[in-house]
């Protein structure tokens, strides 16, 4: 198996419970993405009460960001 690279983009929001937050991933970002087309949606989510983690209701924005991941095979 060959050498793979993989690529999503990764928002955390803040939960009701302190100190705990929730994740999120989105397989193959656009390259352009910014924080003025990012943080409406992410906004979206919470106002929306769209997501119940087990740490709650998301109440925060606390992070986005484009992940890459690069896997080298050691025994194929």
């Amino acid at each position: 198996m060959a050498d793979s690279q993989t690529t999503v983009l990764r928002l955390v929001f803040g939960t009701d419970t302190p100190g705990k937050s929730y994740a999120m991933e989105f397989n193959s970002p656009k390259p352009n993405l910014t924080d003025a087309l990012i943080r409406p949606v992410m906004q979206q989510f919470i106002d929306g009460q769209l997501i119940s983690g087990k740490n709650g209701m998301l109440t925060s924005i606390e992070s986005a960001g484009i992940v890459t991941r690069q896997v080298t095979d050691v025994i194929s």
